[in-house]
Formats: C-alpha cells, structure tokens, sequence
C-alpha cells in the first residue's frame, strides 16, 4: 500500500501580496484543510495578488479540483490578480485542458510568479 503524503499550508502576506504554499498530497481526505486554506485567504481584505505556490502536489482530487476552482473564482472577484506557480507539467495540463485554470495565470516557479504582478501599490 503507497504511504499518504501529508498535506499542509502556510500563508504569507506581504503588503497587498499573499503567497499560498500548498504542500503535499491534495486528495479528498484533506479538503477541510484546504476549506480552511480558502477562508483564510478570502478574510484577507487588503491582497490584491495572490500566488497559489504548489510545492511537491502530484495529483489533485477531483473534489480537490472542484474546490481549487471556487477558490480561484473568489479570489478574482475579490478582486485580486492570481497566479499559479511550481504546478507539475502533467497536471498543469490537465487542469488547462479541464479549463479549471487560466493558461496566462500559469508561471514557472514563485520568483516568476511574484515579478509577473509588477509593482503592487
């Protein structure tokens, strides 16, 4: 039987940027932490950039899928810009192809995340 990742996240703000580190395995057995993840992020009035980081995520859920959409459309109409970074080629992919993400909200790593935003005032 395969080990289950653990999953786990931190947040860090700065200014009116936030970075969401998303680590670990995202499956059905950790939405209520990912639930958790999102209310944090939407009681966070003041962000207008938010980086979804995906440090060591193989795979989502489908539930997981699900939910990472509803976070995204609530972070657009915060209104906050957002981007996506560090996402496995396979399942960068395969969320495009899905339409769950935005192909021009996809960067590389999270320097590149971070410097797409610009200058946030």
């Amino acid at each position: 039987m395969e080990e289950q990742k653990s999953f786990n996240y931190t947040l860090s703000h700065k200014n009116k940027m936030l970075v969401v580190s998303l680590i670990g395995e995202i499956n059905s057995h950790v939405l209520p932490a990912l639930e958790a993840c999102r209310q944090e992020i939407l009681s966070k009035e003041d962000v207008r950039c938010v980086v979804l980081y995906f440090q060591d995520v193989d795979s989502l859920s489908p539930d997981a899928i699900s939910l990472l959409a509803q976070m995204q459309r609530e972070i657009r109409s915060k209104p906050a810009d957002l981007r996506l970074c560090s996402l496995k080629q396979s399942l960068r992919e395969k969320l495009v192809r899905m339409g769950v993400i935005r192909g021009l909200e996809i960067s590389e790593d999270l320097k590149a995340a971070l410097t797409s935003f610009g200058k946030v005032a």
